[in-house]
């Protein structure tokens, strides 16, 4: 498939199915699309990156080979398109442990930064939850930082908030 005259324009619901439908039964187009979420300018890499999430979750584990790569160049990207696609994307996955600390830091650094738009943020919380989760000592630090962020916040990322600090409270 040519992704790049395929994505020059933004997919209808029924060209994004069949793009994932696609991309899902090959290998091949998924590092394609992968290779153009991580290289190419946007519109183009924010619209490989929103195949790619619904790719990854209609097909569990097709992402699962490239966390690696795609948590090592998350630092360099800078279209909030692509990062809330990967973060949604990474949120179903149980992260490789030498990429953890890497992922965590930098889900608490999109949280507290202004310039990145609330889906971001609610990814990353969530992320990071999953994380504390696994390292109990994330749980003061997570909560702190929702709190702070609540009251600068829409009434979707105070919802997600308060669930996942609910969440803190009863651990």
């Amino acid at each position: 498939m040519d992704f790049k005259s395929l994505l020059a324009d933004i997919p209808s619901g029924f060209e994004k199915e069949v793009y994932i439908r696609e991309v899902g039964r090959s290998a091949e187009s998924f590092e394609s699309l992968l290779e153009m979420t991580l290289q190419e300018q946007d519109p183009l890499a924010w619209r490989a990156a929103w195949i790619l999430d619904g790719c990854a979750e209609k097909h569990p584990g097709l992402a699962a080979g490239h966390l690696h790569r795609i948590i090592r160049r998350l630092p360099g990207i800078t279209s909030t398109g692509v990062i809330r696609s990967l973060l949604r994307m990474l949120c179903r996955y149980e992260i490789p442990e030498g990429d953890q600390g890497l992922l965590v830091d930098l889900c608490f650094g999109y949280m507290v930064s202004e310039p990145y738009p609330v889906a971001v943020k609610v990814h990353a919380m969530q992320i990071i939850y999953n994380h504390v989760l696994l390292y109990p000592e994330l749980k003061d630090e997570l909560r702190t930082v929702i709190g702070d962020q609540i009251l600068h916040h829409s009434a979707g990322f105070k919802s997600r908030g308060m669930r996942i600090i609910r969440h803190l409270d009863q651990m």
